[in-house]
């Protein structure tokens, strides 16, 4: 598993991986660990475990790589995360601390807020896709894996929309050629990801595999593309609570919300820019 962005959000899954497989927690919440599958009636009572249902990698079967602006090692970034008790960050740390960064694609024009020094450079966006998919290429090798996914979990980037450039892969590769403003870090990684064939899934709001140019890649090379933001914390309450308000003409005057964790996303969502990829999402 690749993932563009080791920060809050990667460390928790990767160290709950880590945690599960050493009998250290349960996969709560996981539909492919948990879920069940019906099979025939109600009263036959086969409800088999999708994961011995449908033939899914096995979590002592993953492996992790990524990239991201700074160089701290995943259990560093875990530490400093502060999502997960040292206590148990502790029972993986070697784990963990084996998974170092890669330099990452990165213009602060897309992300306000942030800024570091683990950062690749290129005499264009085209130049910056290829390394990507060098570094693809090289885990792939290195950790002898069959297959790959690539997750992008960098921090929500500014409101963008479609333009010219999305329009067509033949436009789109020009665009790279030409490092066009209008293709972000996230659409460099995508479009590695769906070049080599493989899986790209977009876990923040913005604009990234969405567009023309990267679904006509991803019907030529066969990736598939999924997600549009992840749905794990706030956002999967309101989602759950506004209906039933809605349901029963209670009336919503306001909602509001706060970052508790006090991470990077919530200073990242502090710039009208990206909070507006947000919103409009």
């Amino acid at each position: 598993i690749l993932l563009a962005g080791l920060g809050a959000v990667t460390t928790t899954f990767m160290a709950g991986v880590f945690a599960i497989r050493k009998g250290l927690a349960a996969p709560t919440g996981s539909l492919t660990q948990m879920g069940t599958v019906r099979l025939g009636k109600r009263t036959d009572g086969r409800s088999p475990l999708i994961k011995d249902f449908v033939p899914l990698a096995s979590l002592d079967d993953l492996v992790f790589g990524g990239w991201d602006i700074f160089s701290d090692n995943c259990y560093e970034a875990a530490r400093n995360a502060e999502v997960l008790n040292s206590d148990l960050l502790e029972h993986v740390r070697p784990e963990l601390e084996s998974i170092i960064p890669w330099p990452a694609v990165f213009d602060q024009h897309y992300v306000k807020r942030l800024d570091g020094p683990n950062v690749k450079s290129g005499a264009s966006k085209r130049d910056l896709a290829e390394q990507v998919i060098e570094d693809i290429r090289r885990f792939k090798t290195e950790q002898n894996v069959d297959r790959l996914v690539l997750v992008w979990c960098g921090s929500t980037e500014i409101f963008m929309e479609e333009s010219a450039v999305h329009s067509s892969l033949e436009a789109f590769e020009k665009g790279l050629d030409d490092s066009d403003p209008a293709i972000p870090s996230s659409m460099i990684y995508a479009y590695a990801a769906i070049k080599e064939g493989i899986p790209y899934a977009n876990a923040a709001p913005n604009l990234s595999a969405d567009v023309p140019a990267l679904e006509e890649l991803a019907l030529k090379t066969g990736s598939p593309l999924a997600g549009k933001d992840l749905k794990t914390g706030q956002t999967l309450m309101k989602t759950m609570i506004a209906p039933g308000l809605k349901a029963r003409l209670l009336g919503v005057e306001g909602w509001y919300s706060t970052n508790i964790l006090g991470n990077r996303d919530g200073e990242v969502l502090d710039d009208p820019e990206s909070f507006k990829t947000k919103e409009e999402s």
